[in-house]
């Protein structure tokens, strides 16, 4: 006599679908190592963002600052264009640019691009008389003037608030 909670054990019907088989030991390990090279190139680029970032100078006041004292007489070094204070000035300013704060970035940026270019014009002449060369090249980027007086002043006034330093005029203008 059965028993009245058991049910009979039934044969499937031979028609049913096939049951896909799962996956078997070599797609597994397929599937891992997939997974583990996807892994390893996120963590490369992670780590080569971050070796490149640390190679780059760290944008602060600070650091800024430091530089800005070394081109402080920077003007005074134009109308002179005595090499020996010029060329550590300039590499001063040049050296601004990358660890200025965002805020001031722009203006240093600048001021470093068009002293660079007149520097570059004075020093490719080959006429003896650097100070006419400077005068000539100055006279041909009239149209840059305001926009670089424009930077030149925003720095000073960063200058005196950020660094407490006084970058006005300590010697005759450039324009003289």
């Amino acid at each position: 006599m059965p028993r009245p909670n058991c049910v009979p054990l039934q044969r499937p019907p031979t028609n049913a679908e096939p049951v896909a088989p799962g996956p078997d030991n070599g797609s597994r390990w397929r599937l891992i190592i997939v997974l583990a090279a996807g892994v390893l190139i996120i963590c490369a680029v992670v780590a080569g963002t971050l070796v490149k970032r640390s190679g780059e100078p760290e944008r602060s006041a600070a650091a800024l600052c430091v530089q800005l004292d070394q081109a402080k007489n920077l003007d005074s070094a134009l109308t002179s264009l005595d090499p020996a204070t010029l060329t550590p000035q300039v590499q001063a300013l040049r050296a601004a640019v990358p660890v200025a704060p965002k805020e001031i970035a722009a203006q240093i940026s600048t001021l470093s691009l068009f002293i660079g270019s007149l520097l570059n014009e004075v020093d490719a002449a080959a006429v003896p008389d650097r100070r006419q060369v400077l005068s000539d090249a100055l006279a041909q980027r009239q149209d840059e003037v305001d926009t670089v007086t424009a930077a030149g002043r925003a720095v000073q006034t960063w200058a005196a608030d950020n660094c407490n330093l006084d970058l006005g005029r300590s010697g005759p203008s450039i324009e003289s």
